[in-house]
């Protein structure tokens, strides 16, 4: 691997460079965006995404606290991209979150979208990018599949944009559990170990969000109990 130059821009601003320039290109061309959130918390049930179209998201008292404990863990203050650069390019750490994104273009076919998000904190040490983390608030010790997927398709985000070989990039996934006076737990991986399949699911959700195919419904009764949508739901299992 080529060392870098002391000039060279670090992976955080050709990442904060890059989204400027994919987000130009997708409102020029009116690229419609589909935000990694959206893409993770369907996996289960995406008929549950149809209902949100049409009857809006409830805000319920769990995501209230969630987004109230997030503002909280993290609540650093970002300097200017010229300050933070100059701290990683010193090789310090520093915890930070910026947008990220890239374009997907289905083979054969004239058709692109945006894929966006923004990951809850990125670690940067040594000069690189060691760490991605996701919190999550709920009242069990679970860690879901979903989870994982969200985390992933950060990095493939990154992987796009930069070009970077993100082989030894962690990925941690934290969780509060709200019901046990918000302890909290985590579960740590390596972004190479799951790329595979996180692309294969990425493009299996693609087929659903690009109206490829009707709605996947739940397989389990317990995703249908702690859904927001129970009551008027005419798919739901129980």
């Amino acid at each position: 691997m080529r060392e870098r130059s002391k000039n060279e821009k670090t992976i955080l601003y050709r990442i904060h460079e890059r989204f400027s320039q994919i987000s130009n290109f997708a409102i020029k061309n009116k690229i419609p965006r589909i935000f990694v959130s959206d893409i993770s918390s369907s996996l289960f049930c995406e008929w549950r995404k149809i209902l949100e179209i049409k009857h809006g998201k409830p805000e319920t008292e769990e995501m209230i606290l969630g987004t109230k404990i997030h503002e909280e863990y993290f609540a650093y203050e970002l300097e200017s991209i010229d300050e933070l650069e100059k701290i990683i390019s010193r090789g310090e750490t520093i915890g930070l979150t910026t947008k990220v994104g890239f374009i997907w273009e289905e083979k054969n076919q004239d058709f692109k979208v945006m894929i966006s998000g923004e990951p809850d904190l990125m670690i940067f040490s040594e000069r690189k990018l060691k760490k991605i983390v996701e919190l999550k608030t709920r009242r069990t010790y679970d860690i879901f599949s979903s989870d994982i997927l969200q985390l992933g398709i950060y990095a493939l985000c990154i992987e796009k944009m930069t070009g970077e070989n993100l082989k030894d990039l962690q990925l941690e996934i934290r969780v509060k559990v709200v019901s046990d006076n918000l302890k909290e737990f985590s579960r740590n991986f390596y972004y190479k170990d799951i790329r595979d399949g996180i692309l294969d699911e990425l493009k299996s959700s693609l087929d659903f969000w690009l109206g490829k195919r009707d709605p996947k419904t739940p397989t389990s009764k317990n995703i249908c109990f702690s859904c927001y949508f129970r009551e008027i739901c005419d798919r739901k299992l129980v």
